[in-house]
């Protein structure tokens, strides 16, 4: 149930896409990374085979590749999207539940976008992306990315947010965690 102006959005799959991703799926069981480069062939914009490839590129150290292939499919994620789950992500009262299987991916390749990003020197960046990847769905918090937007505040100088939000969200119990005690 939606509070406080929440609106809760979910991705759909067309049929076409759903039999892209059985494509991915077996690509992945195979294990081979060209199997999975042979479905990026046909459906470019395939968000789970590109951020599997993004995967097996992180693995084989190829960070810019990884990059790029999270880049792009975080670019499919937004083009999928409503526009109005778009401009209530603004506003931060959109909500992409973790418990709909098909919004799994857009936290993943957010978190991992937010890390890129700050490997590549943009920390404020980094810490928005990390922000955004909570408030879709800061009940659950499955990214966990409570135990990350310290480190990213922080980087970002970003203290005072950092302060503040402790001290509003007395409820989420900071001060127990170590990473949020110490910063």
């Amino acid at each position: 149930a939606a509070r406080r102006g929440e609106m809760h959005f979910a991705f759909v799959y067309s049929r076409a896409y759903r039999e892209a991703q059985r494509e991915v799926e077996a690509a992945v069981l195979l294990g081979d990374p060209n199997a999975l480069a042979a479905v990026l062939r046909s459906v470019p914009f395939q968000v789970d085979a590109l951020a599997r490839y993004a995967d097996y590129c992180m693995y084989g150290g190829q960070h810019e590749l990884a990059a790029e292939c999270v880049d792009k499919a975080l670019h499919a994620c937004e083009q999928a999207m409503h526009p109005l789950c778009r401009s209530r992500m603004l506003d931060g009262t959109a909500r992409l539940p973790w418990a709909e299987p098909t919004n799994r991916p857009i936290f993943k390749l957010l978190q991992r976008h937010a890390c890129a990003l700050s490997r590549r020197g943009c920390h404020r960046t980094a810490f928005e992306v990390c922000r955004l990847c909570y408030s879709l769905d800061p009940e659950e918090d499955p990214m966990f990315t409570l135990q990350q937007m310290d480190f990213f505040a922080l980087r970002a100088k970003q203290n005072t947010w950092l302060l503040s939000f402790a001290n509003a969200n007395p409820n989420l119990s900071l001060s127990m965690y170590p990473n949020w005690a110490f910063s």
